[in-house]
Formats: C-alpha cells, sequence, structure tokens
C-alpha cells in the first residue's frame, strides 16, 4: 500500500497490463508513467526515478476480526460477490512456476514459491522504509543488484525475509535487524500479518503469544497486535509503531531485493 501523494500533487493509478520481473506495473492517469507495485518506484516516464511512500497496513487478515476492531470500517465495493469467491491464479498457486517470463531464479536460499513476509527497516531515524532512496533498482536485467552496489544510503535501508514455515508453532517472532527490533506476527489461521517496532519510547520489550491476535510482553502488558494497541495496565491505550510488509513469493522478494537476508539462515 502508497500513499498516492507525491511532492504535493495526488495522482491516480491503474493497472497498465505490463510486466517487469515477472510484476505487474501499475500507471498513474496523470503522466503515464509505469510504477513498480513491489517497489513503489517509478521506472519509465516523465516520474522515472520518482518514490512512492509506503503505508503500513495488515497484509491480509479476516474480514470478522477487522469488523470487530474497527465496526466502523466502510467497505469497497469491487464487483459482484460470485467473482470474489473465485481465485483466477489457483492453479498459478499451487504449481511450481516462478513467473511468465520463462526466468530461472538462482537465488537458492529458499525454494522459489514459499511464502515470506517481506521487511524493510533503516537504522536511522525517519520514515521506515525508503527503498527508491538508497540505490536504485537498476535497469531491466540487471536484476537490482548493479543498481544498489556504489550506491549512498544514509538511512542503512535493510531488507529481511521472514519464512511463514516459522510460523507454524508461535505467531510472533522478536527480532533485530540493524539496530531495529522487530515484532513478526502471522496468524497460520486467519493469514493475519503485521510488524511493528517492539519498542515502548526507549523500552525494547519482548513478545510472547496469547491467544487469537494478542500477545503479552515481558512486562505484563497485552496488546491487540490488529490494531497495535495496548489493552491492560499503566499503558492502556499506548500504540506500538507499525511497519510496511508484505506477503511475496521469495522468487519475487529476492528479485527485487536480492541484498536480503533471511530469518533463521
Amino acid at each position: 500500500m502508497y500513499s498516492r501523494e507525491l511532492e504535493g500533487k495526488t495522482y491516480t493509478f491503474g493497472v497498465s497490463g505490463k510486466l517487469w520481473r515477472d510484476a505487474l506495473l501499475m500507471y498513474d492517469h496523470q503522466t503515464r508513467s509505469l510504477w513498480s507495485h513491489i517497489t513503489g518506484e517509478a521506472i519509465e516516464g516523465p516520474l522515472k526515478g520518482k518514490q512512492l511512500k509506503p503505508l503500513a497496513s495488515m497484509p491480509q487478515i479476516a474480514w470478522k476480526t477487522w469488523r470487530k476492531n474497527y465496526p466502523k470500517t466502510k467497505v469497497l465495493s469491487v464487483g459482484a460477490r460470485e467473482s470474489l469467491k473465485r481465485d483466477n491464479y489457483a492453479d498459478y498457486h499451487k504449481s511450481q512456476r516462478a513467473g511468465v517470463s520463462g526466468t530461472r531464479y538462482t537465488d537458492k536460499r529458499l525454494p522459489n514459491k514459499s511464502l515470506v513476509i517481506g521487511v524493510q527497516v533503516q537504522a536511522k531515524d525517519g520514515a521506515p522504509g525508503r527503498p527508491g532512496e538508497h540505490g536504485r533498482n537498476g535497469t531491466d536485467g540487471q536484476d537490482g543488484a548493479a543498481g544498489r552496489s556504489g550506491s549512498f544510503d544514509p538511512y542503512n535501508t535493510q531488507f529481511r525475509a521472514y519464512p511463514l514455515t516459522h510460523f507454524a508453532k508461535t505467531a510472533v517472532i522478536n527480532d533485530m535487524v540493524g539496530e531495529v527490533p522487530l515484532l513478526v506476527f502471522h496468524d497460520k489461521e486467519s493469514f493475519a500479518t503485521t510488524v511493528f517496532k517492539r519498542n515502548v519510547a526507549k523500552d525494547v520489550r519482548t513478545f510472547n503469544s496469547q491467544d487469537g491476535h494478542f500477545v503479552e510482553d515481558n512486562t505484563g502488558t497485552r496488546w491487540n497486535l490488529v490494531t497495535g494497541e495496548a489493552t491492560s495496565g499503566k499503558e492502556k491505550g499506548t500504540r506500538l509503531e507499525r511497519l510496511p510488509a508484505v506477503n511475496i513469493y521469495w522468487f519475487a522478494w529476492a528479485r527485487y531485493y536480492p541484498e536480503t537476508t533471511v530469518y533463521g539462515q
């Protein structure tokens, strides 16, 4: 999810039907520039090199859980209900095919179609996740590595992939990426995923799973990870800082961010 505002202007977007590195490209109606939906960067057109600001959101969550926590939510109508029950990509998800270009992917740290949570963080203070400013993704065919090498990165942006297999027995992972303490949550039943900084003020907390989307930290405070809010104790009402994250196939994440680390490796 990205903000549509860029340098004081608001843009509207559509799907171009074009692919770049086996991923669909968006276009903006105002300049017809092409944008990567994975990086949020314009790769062609008048706005080439510009970067949309990523917004933190829950990549997926059961509707009943969301509605319970946000009862005043408005629902965007996206067409007939029957169309929502059909997955047009079901065969692709079940197969071992990686994209449509026929490109052979060589990052063997994980199987190509492994599902991961992709996270990007910066070690210095500022807005989280600045993928367009730590070095461009390179020209098409370079897979990003050439575009990033030698680039000065004032924010020390770092990337990490969390395989969903790590959440078979626990819903939370306490991790450090650089100097940033992270709480990564994934519920295998609802597929809800969210990532937070796990510090409250200057105090870094350690979290343990409770029931559903609730966790408890090492001070005994209980937190709702749908809202990111403390529900008990003197910190009741305090919210954790949510970070952008995406559920994505490994081959796609690794192709766009080849310098990514993998949790557990």
